[in-house]
């Protein structure tokens, strides 16, 4: 039996060790992103194994999803930046139980809430929250703090970052990194500096300050 998170275990088994496959009886799943990698091997008729979707449980749909990452979120940005939230624009990407979540913690931190949402309903219950609804591409300009929490990919791309003002921090909340342009981050840095413990800055110019994260455990820097 595999219990996974983040379908690590999963990937490992199917990339190097399929030949143990046959000694696995179940698996199962609590990460709304790799619920959709586990569908998508299914569907290629790729997946042998039973699997559990933990993920659509209510209690963790309904409950971890919405109130566990209100603890994670501002924990991960204030070790990783020690950046003050009150007075600040902060944009949430995705308007579901993550980004509801999200969204209201930064509020009662002192931010000022921005929702960018695609779903007409997620978009209508941000409004009637009180939350201002616009695209990306409007909110990238202003916006100070940027949280995806959707799980789809390419949310946050360099068209979006080179807009953005000095020192914005952008970080993901959940387990991948699918929803920021990672790679265009690392190979727009042309200077490297650790400036605490598992945080590492990279620097270029004239751009901004930028956090990527996987569950909060790395940042990427890049500022002006």
């Amino acid at each position: 039996m595999i219990l996974d998170d983040g379908c690590a275990l999963v990937s490992l088994l199917y990339e190097k060790h399929s030949d143990l496959a046959s000694g696995i009886y179940g698996i199962s799943e609590e990460t709304t992103a790799d619920i959709y990698l586990l569908t998508k091997i299914l569907k290629e008729k790729r997946l042998n194994i039973p699997v559990m979707n933990v993920n659509d449980s209510v209690t963790k749909s309904k409950f971890d999803n919405l109130y566990g990452c209100r603890e994670g979120l501002i924990d991960g940005i204030k070790r990783a930046t020690d950046v003050m939230i009150g007075g600040k624009v902060a944009v949430v990407l995705g308007y579901g139980n993550v980004g509801k979540g999200s969204a209201h913690v930064l509020r009662n931190f002192g931010a000022r809430v921005i929702v960018t949402e695609m779903d007409p309903i997620c978009a209508l219950q941000a409004v009637m929250e009180g939350y201002e609804v616009t695209t990306m591409e409007e909110a990238c300009k202003i916006g100070q703090i940027f949280v995806t929490a959707t799980g789809s990919r390419d949310l946050i791309r360099s068209e979006h970052m080179t807009k953005m003002p000095d020192n914005a921090v952008v970080c993901n909340v959940g387990h991948g990194d699918i929803e920021i342009d990672v790679l265009w981050l690392k190979q727009s840095a042309i200077n490297k500096e650790t400036i605490k413990p598992r945080t590492p800055t990279l620097f270029d110019s004239p751009y901004m300050l930028a956090m990527e994260s996987e569950k909060f455990s790395h940042t990427y820097t890049i500022q002006s």
